[in-house]
């Protein structure tokens, strides 16, 4: 239930839940209707259905939020300069280790493996092995360790260190508004 509606400079600091959006997925038959709140004390992004044409109802957020009304400009300023820092906080958790992409920072960490245990490397390209119609069997990435040695090992073999820039923030934007991560 929102209780009050703040401008942005003016949200007192007793205020925990904050919507900065209101906004709709709409699929073919259906839509889902949802804010996207700000948790002020735990540094987290909630996004919160709240009404949907599927089956008719509500659902409400157990919890005192307040709305922020400024204007799509004040809105946009406060996703950009308050929430977006916390979603980039937060890709790790929604990627995780895998879903490997080039310029991506990766460890081979299967103890397995006959050659480079333990080598840390920039992914530089990949390569995929398909089977007979199109599925993909298994990925080859290609990349240099530090001594400039050529690195080649399976998808399979490895733990993301560190994602690359430009997918941490595509990432990040998709959290702020809602949007699904895969």
């Amino acid at each position: 239930m929102i209780t009050k509606r703040f401008a942005i400079n003016e949200i007192p600091d007793d205020v925990r839940y904050v919507v900065y959006r209101q906004d709709e997925n709409n699929y073919y038959d259906d839509s889902d209707f949802y804010w996207m709140i700000h948790d002020r004390i735990d540094g987290k992004i909630i996004k919160h259905v709240y009404g949907t044409t599927r089956c008719g109802g509500c659902s409400e957020f157990p919890h005192k939020v307040h709305m922020l009304v400024e204007g799509f400009t004040a809105n946009y300023e406060y996703e950009k300069n308050v929430v977006e820092p916390l979603a980039i906080k937060q890709v790790d958790e929604y990627l995780g280790s895998q879903d490997i992409e080039i310029g991506d920072i990766v460890k081979v960490t299967n103890k397995r493996v006959r050659n480079f245990k333990d080598e840390t490397f920039l992914v530089e390209s990949k390569r995929d092995f398909k089977l007979r119609y199109g599925m993909v069997a298994s990925t080859t990435l290609f990349g240099e360790n530090v001594l400039s040695e050529p690195i080649k090992t399976a998808e399979s073999n490895v733990t993301v260190i560190r994602h690359n820039d430009s997918k941490v923030k595509r990432t990040a934007n998709r959290l702020v508004v809602g949007l699904s991560i895969r």
